[in-house]
């Protein structure tokens, strides 16, 4: 996991983050589950063979929603700022973690309580919880499957296709939420989403950041996320200096100001959305020359201007075969 995956996953174990992120995405921005109904679950390490070797891969986040005491449903959630070809199987093995993790417990309980369900392991009456998980995905969409079906070459055979099981996970594009999901959103998760959001302009970004009445919960996680997703280190100077505890967006928009951004606020926000988004087309371009795609083609796949791809591609010659993202980010933007 890169940096800016252990940054995000460090907002989004905030159970009043993640209870925002669940009531805007099920329940179409009504509160309907409260943070105080979200308790950690801690699950079986989900196991994958590695030369031979076996090792435990655990999850992002996992947290129950228990509701009048008795548990409802357990949601996941994974961070991912790079494409991963293979986050549909990922997915489906956190989640059988989780759901083994479950018939471990009535087990345990059986055995407890003598009650020997035998070769049967659970009683009749005994039901596991839905494990619903979310994949926050902080770049561009590309081409990330968003299935199982997607990552495989598939024979032209109808009989076999037919037993072929399926299995789907939940993509959340941030770039790509509506406006009406980002005015949902009432956490900190409302500063980072509207960041990375296409339909988010720069007005409304500075109008934001001078609010005398947003107050961020958790600012010192927020900033460093913001920090980790655009490349701009004077996110961790105000990180630093800002107290432990809720801060008012205005005072953070102050600190910006004062540590050198050339023409305050907005000169700043006009810095950090550049980064922001030369980092995810940096990202895509690295990803299509992992491929050998050459400059042309890939300005023609991702409809950008040759001009600047060609320019990414110069620089990133220089870091190839591993292509570092960040490492090409900051190179660029220095040229730039």
């Amino acid at each position: 996991m890169g940096q800016p995956d252990l940054s995000t996953k460090g907002l989004t174990s905030y159970p009043d983050v993640a209870a925002d992120v669940i009531n805007v995405f099920v329940y179409n921005g009504k509160p309907i589950v409260h943070e105080k109904d979200l308790k950690p679950y801690v699950t079986s390490e989900s196991i994958v063979k590695t030369d031979g070797l076996l090792k435990g891969v655990n999850r992002d986040n996992c947290l129950e929603n228990v509701r009048d005491g008795t548990r409802y449903a357990i949601f996941g959630f994974e961070n991912q700022t790079d494409i991963d070809y293979t986050m549909p199987l990922r997915i489906m093995g956190y989640d059988y973690s989780v759901y083994a993790r479950q018939v471990e417990e009535l087990t345990a309980q059986n055995k407890m309580n003598q009650q020997n369900a035998w070769t049967h392991k659970l009683l009749e009456e005994q039901k596991i919880k839905p494990v619903i998980t979310f994949v926050l995905f902080y770049g561009a969409k590309d081409e990330m499957p968003e299935h199982l079906l997607q990552m495989m070459d598939l024979p032209k055979d109808a009989q076999i296709l037919k037993y072929v099981q399926n299995y789907h996970m939940n993509l959340i594009c941030l770039r790509d939420l509506s406006c009406g999901q980002l005015s949902s959103f009432r956490s900190d998760f409302a500063c980072i989403a509207k960041y990375l959001n296409k339909h988010y302009n720069r007005k409304q970004l500075i109008k934001d950041l001078q609010d005398k009445t947003t107050v961020l919960t958790h600012p010192k996680d927020t900033l460093y996320t913001l920090a980790s997703l655009t490349g701009d280190k004077r996110y961790l100077v105000v990180r630093d200096k800002i107290k432990e505890g809720e801060s008012k967006m205005c005072e953070i928009a102050d600190e910006l100001e004062k540590i050198g951004y050339d023409k305050g606020i907005e000169a700043g926000i006009e810095t950090g959305i550049e980064a922001g988004k030369y980092q995810t087309l940096i990202s895509q371009t690295c990803c299509k020359l992992r491929k050998g795609y050459s400059a042309p083609e890939i300005a023609d796949m991702l409809e950008e201007d040759l001009d600047i791809i060609q320019e990414i591609c110069n620089v990133a010659a220089s870091y190839a075969p591993d292509y570092e993202v960040e490492q090409i980010l900051d190179t660029f933007l220095q040229l730039t």
